[in-house]
């Protein structure tokens, strides 16, 4: 079980996702335990890249994202983490249920009913579910929302010109 896998030093993690995604009580208990650790995890990588990355700003006079360090933090929990408070910029992308779905399935071998739990099990997030997103938008907590439908290419070019909009960054 997830649990003995975890007192052992391993976790496993379709294991615990079912158990969580299935159960509120049981996602907010590993939260509670969690969250801390990833937040203080989190501040120190920062911390770190921000000493790295001043003097490598200091040396280039280009003020393209492409010639400036960033850093990308994926967390799909960030707002309700309160962990944006740590940010330059908070961007949302966003995917369809249904391309979620077939991309859970395909990436992560998930049933498709297995899939659906832990889509459903999040629409409620902030910054994930559609209602809460535009509270998030409207209150200042999103600087930006990238659709991701489309093609890993037609991604990544959208995403190129996303980094040098400073509408983007707070």
């Amino acid at each position: 079980a997830a649990a003995d896998d975890a007192t052992a030093g391993t976790i496993n993690r379709k294991e615990l996702g079912a158990i969580v995604f299935s159960s509120p009580q049981k996602m907010a208990q590993l939260e509670k335990i969690v969250w801390p650790h990833v937040r203080q995890e989190i501040k120190t990588i920062i911390e770190s890249y921000r000493q790295k990355a001043s003097s490598m700003i200091s040396s280039k006079s280009s003020s393209s994202s492409f010639s400036r360090p960033i850093l990308i933090l994926e967390a799909a929990v960030l707002i309700d983490a309160g962990w944006d408070d740590l940010l330059d910029g908070l961007w949302v992308i966003r995917v369809s249920p249904e391309v979620a779905l077939q991309r859970l399935v395909a990436s992560r071998g998930l049933a498709p009913d297995d899939a659906l739990r832990r889509i459903r099990a999040q629409e409620g997030r902030r910054g994930i579910g559609r209602t809460a997103l535009q509270n998030e938008i409207d209150c200042g907590v999103v600087s930006s929302v990238i659709q991701n439908d489309q093609t890993i290419d037609e991604l990544r070019t959208e995403l190129r010109v996303a980094l040098d909009t400073q509408a983007n960054w707070y």
